[in-house]
């Protein structure tokens, strides 16, 4: 699951989800922000404490320690919702998820929508996801 930090961290400084938490107490907001800017872990129940007070950073490194640690289907779940607000890395850590667990039809409507957001990352992933299908990648 290592492309799950890769591929987010490639494209963090680009547009982030519209809509925030406005319950969320300021310091962990503070918390979940800087673990989201800085692509590093925090401890799971704050993170869980933001995804389920609707902050999309907070669903988006939710779902990425859940997908660390193999709970795919919680995973896919956060990171739709984070997805579904228009956070861009959701999009691409979803796709990267996808692609992991052998789902790259899946995988490549991800990817496709980050790319259409302007994420050079998902670009890459869509061009690589072609390569492999025509049979000239690896």
């Amino acid at each position: 699951m290592g492309g799950l930090w890769a591929r987010w961290r490639a494209g963090r400084g680009r547009r982030r989800g519209r809509r925030a938490a406005r319950s969320l107490d300021p310091g962990l907001r503070a918390t979940v922000r800087a673990a989201y800017d800085e692509g590093r872990p925090i401890p799971e129940p704050l993170a869980r404490k933001a995804a389920e007070a609707g902050d999309p950073r907070g669903m988006t490194v939710y779902g990425i320690g859940l997908g660390k640690r193999g709970a795919y289907a919680e995973a896919v779940h956060w990171l739709g919702k984070a997805a579904a607000t228009g956070d861009i890395s959701a999009m691409v850590v979803l796709g990267t998820l996808h692609l992991d667990l052998g789902d790259p039809v899946e995988a490549e409507r991800h990817f496709r929508r980050a790319a259409d957001r302007g994420h050079a990352g998902a670009r890459l992933a869509l061009q690589q996801l072609r390569a492999r299908r025509n049979g000239s990648g690896s």
